[in-house]
């Protein structure tokens, strides 16, 4: 907590502990730039961490330790999810992503074998992704998820623990991770993933997010 501000109210629950900032912009300010150091801190106390502005139950950033262990009441949801998508039939999956379209979720269907996107709905715009949700059809990801701007031949390590979490759970709840848009500006984004053994003989990843999920951590350079 060293670098929470006296102004702001630390409020812990039974599995997370809600930092609850004056304003909203004074929140965005220090998410900014201590981005790393509540990942660490959530990492260090097994629990998640959430920022909101006074006022909102909203939080402008939710961060939960990749190796927390879920209440009771959480493994009971994880197990229904992971059930619902892992052996999954085409028309199943199909009642997914209208369901979650109607909730107001982005989601986006990649192949888990080539990494080529397959599907994204309406709701990414270029505000978030730079590109329109046609225009990802076909794109291959690991463009994203690469360790640098410059570096295109080494992955970033967010997308292996990726791939290790869903090999093993089958389901990643708000799972943190940064990549270059098309643009090559890099940002941050929080999703729920899914793993799909069988979307039409493919293995794929299905990623759920709200459209405010996301922050600019780097722009794109200017040529």
């Amino acid at each position: 907590t060293a670098l929470i501000p006296r102004s702001w109210e630390v409020r812990p629950t039974a599995n997370a502990i809600r930092l609850i900032a004056p304003d909203r912009q004074e929140a965005m300010d220090l998410i900014k730039g201590a981005r790393s150091y509540f990942k660490q801190s959530a990492e260090r106390l097994q629990c998640e961490l959430m920022i909101v502005a006074h006022g909102s139950d909203r939080p402008l950033l939710r961060i939960k330790a990749q190796n927390q262990k879920p209440s009771e009441g959480e493994e009971l949801k994880m197990s229904d999810r992971q059930s619902a998508l892992l052996g999954a039939d085409y028309m199943r999956i199909l009642g997914f992503l209208m369901h979650q379209r109607q909730e107001g979720n982005i989601v986006i269907i990649t192949s888990n074998t080539t990494n080529i996107c397959l599907h994204t709905n309406d709701l990414l715009t270029p505000a978030r992704a730079h590109w329109t949700a046609a225009q990802f059809t076909g794109y291959n990801y690991l463009r994203s998820w690469r360790a640098s701007r410059e570096e295109y031949d080494r992955l970033n390590p967010e997308f292996e623990q990726l791939q290790t979490l869903l090999a093993r759970d089958g389901y990643v709840k708000g799972y943190n991770y940064s990549l270059y848009r098309p643009d090559d500006a890099k940002c941050s984004y929080s999703t729920d993933y899914y793993l799909c053994r069988d979307y039409c003989g493919d293995e794929v990843r299905i990623g759920v997010s709200r459209p405010q999920d996301w922050q600019l951590l780097e722009p794109a350079e200017i040529n």
